[in-house]
């Protein structure tokens, strides 16, 4: 790789301001030769005649004919190698989260947003021109390789998880052992079992896990990732737990077991939620998306565990106030409401009412009717004092 100061750049910016200070902090990294143009054609007309003269392309994200992807297409798709594999950098004062995936798909290696400092900058084009990153070329992109982290142990799609699967599980288990101490010193259930230790890196991989890749593919941001590989950890105590229910003998074991799958299937389900939002405004990448088929059956499966343990407890504690063994607590409609809609909720997840058996949805219509009936006993109890009318009946003293 050249020093900075023996290294001559083209640099495309229309934008004065932005011209002045991007010449000051080039000058600030020690390099001094590059020439400013200020349209996408002229810039791609010296890159045509420069017959390798540039060692480094700086492009306004903005600039005049059609922005820095325009000049990073023409780059990695119109000229010959090695001109093709020019480290091209993209500045600008506004990013949208389309330009950024425009300019990124288009083979820009690095994007500098302003203002900025002068040690971001010397971190850019160093990171741009060093060539650590292969180049590639297929039939949809070419350009630097994207992926910036090497898979060291690469064990398919936990790759970015397994180094946080014990973590979890072992918080999971001092949770359980917490939960297990409150309810013995109770009269509850007794201790439970710490779940098994995750799989050694050359066991057998949990079911929930797709068929491994050796090419990861690029899409959606680190942050979805990230969420996506937290439900996967999550997904896998589940299939644990539910393998220690179905090997259990019973007892009070299994009833504390049961509290801590409900715990795990809510923070799936809202895992899933989670991810579906950032899915639908960051985007995702196809091999994300095969990892969110491999575990949908569990989290379908843990949507309708959970509605029909809300279905029992609506319809258990509401037949006790109609019934009358119950109180009738104040604005505890709002609160059977509230329990409702997140019955609905879990249907949606599910699929719809469709996809619930018969029982499943007399159930929830008998829940429905419940919930209304006790807003309507409410309603005819507990109503509050008209202060305003009373007010106009009493008789002033004398």
């Amino acid at each position: 790789m050249k020093t900075l100061s023996a290294c001559r750049g083209l640099i495309g910016i229309a934008d004065d301001g932005l011209r002045r200070v991007m010449r000051e902090l080039l000058l600030g990294v020690k390099m001094h030769e590059f020439e400013f143009l200020a349209d996408v054609g002229r810039l791609a007309y010296a890159i045509r005649a420069s017959h390798q003269a540039f060692d480094l392309i700086i492009i306004q994200n903005d600039l005049p004919g059609g922005g820095a992807a325009a000049v990073a297409r023409c780059v990695r798709w119109d000229m010959p190698a090695p001109l093709n594999n020019l480290p091209i950098i993209s500045i600008g004062r506004d990013w949208t989260h389309e330009m950024l995936a425009e300019v990124r798909d288009a083979g820009i290696c690095e994007i500098i947003t302003m203002p900025t400092s002068l040690t971001t900058v010397q971190a850019k084009l160093v990171c741009a021109m060093d060539g650590k990153r292969p180049f590639l070329s297929t039939d949809m992109y070419r350009g630097r390789c994207r992926r910036r982290l090497s898979a060291k142990g690469y064990q398919g799609p936990f790759r970015r998880a397994e180094d946080r699967i014990a973590e979890q599980l072992n918080s999971a288990i001092s949770k359980s052992e917490r939960r297990a101490v409150r309810q013995e010193q109770q009269g509850g259930a007794l201790p439970l079992a710490p779940p098994a230790p995750p799989p050694s890196s050359g066991g057998a991989r949990a079911s929930v896990s797709p068929v491994d890749n050796d090419v990861e593919e690029e899409g959606g941001d680190r942050q979805t990732r990230a969420v996506i590989d937290k439900a996967f950890v999550v997904a896998r105590q589940v299939e644990q737990l539910l393998a220690r229910i179905a090997t259990s003998g019973g007892g009070k074991e299994v009833a504390a077991l049961h509290l801590v799958v409900a715990d795990a299937e809510e923070r799936l389900i809202n895992l899933m939620v989670l991810v579906q939002m950032r899915v639908e405004q960051h985007g995702c990448s196809p091999s994300d998306i095969e990892r969110l088929r491999a575990i949908r059956k569990l989290v379908d499966a843990s949507a309708v565990s959970l509605l029909r343990r809300q279905l029992s407890r609506l319809i258990t504690s509401g037949e006790a106030i109609l019934s009358g063994r119950g109180g009738l607590s104040f604005n505890i409609s709002v609160a059977m409401q509230a329990q409702m809609s997140h019955v609905h909720f879990l249907i949606n997840v599910g699929g719809g009412l469709e996809k619930l058996d018969s029982g499943t949805i007399e159930e929830v219509a008998k829940a429905d009717y419940i919930v209304s009936q006790v807003t309507q006993r409410e309603a005819g109890t507990m109503t509050l004092r008209q202060f305003d009318d009373a007010s106009s009946s009493v008789r002033p003293r004398v």
